[in-house]
């Protein structure tokens, strides 16, 4: 798509919304302190826990600064099973930070500073260029230059990303 769709296509601003979908497990202490959260957390994010666990777990870690609520959540999810007690029930979302003003079927989401780099940086690019994201990591990488150097770029940012893929190229 080009910078022009793209713009039309993500939330305006940088508000977000907290949603906490499975919160009943939680005393009231822990609800207030989700509710605090939605100002730590960049966009697209997510915070999973186990209900036998809670909050109060020294491995506790949001996911954030994801290109997508899916992929924020699988990558809380992750987090969680990967650290919880091996007697402990699966681990559930139990905060989502989002843009306000996201479509769940908009043609483009993008991460808190990507979609910054988008708005402030590529619009200052000359000639060919190119947005690159990684669905899976949250990495990005803009380029003058096109495609390739942009993939190039968000192949370089993440480390390890290699599902990196052109968005917006004009």
């Amino acid at each position: 798509m080009s910078f022009r769709e793209a713009q039309s296509a993500l939330p305006k601003g940088d508000r977000t919304i907290a949603v906490m979908p499975q919160t009943a497990f939680l005393d009231d202490k822990q609800r207030s302190i989700l509710a605090g959260l939605r100002d730590t957390i960049p966009y697209y994010g997510a915070l999973a826990v186990s209900p036998d666990e809670g909050l109060f777990v020294e491995w506790l870690n949001a996911a954030g600064q994801h290109h997508s609520r899916d992929a924020a959540r699988a990558a809380a999810l992750s987090h969680c099973e990967a650290n919880r007690k091996s007697s402990s029930a699966r681990c559930v979302v139990v905060l989502e930070v989002l843009p306000k003003g996201a479509k769940p079927d908009a043609a483009l989401s993008l991460s808190a500073p990507a979609a910054d780099a988008l708005r402030d940086d590529y619009r200052k690019l000359k000639g060919p260029k190119a947005f690159a994201v990684s669905p899976s990591s949250g990495t990005f990488g803009l380029s003058e230059g096109g495609a390739q150097t942009a993939l190039n770029a968000c192949k370089g940012a993440g480390g390890a990303a290699r599902d990196c893929v052109v968005v917006v190229a004009d």
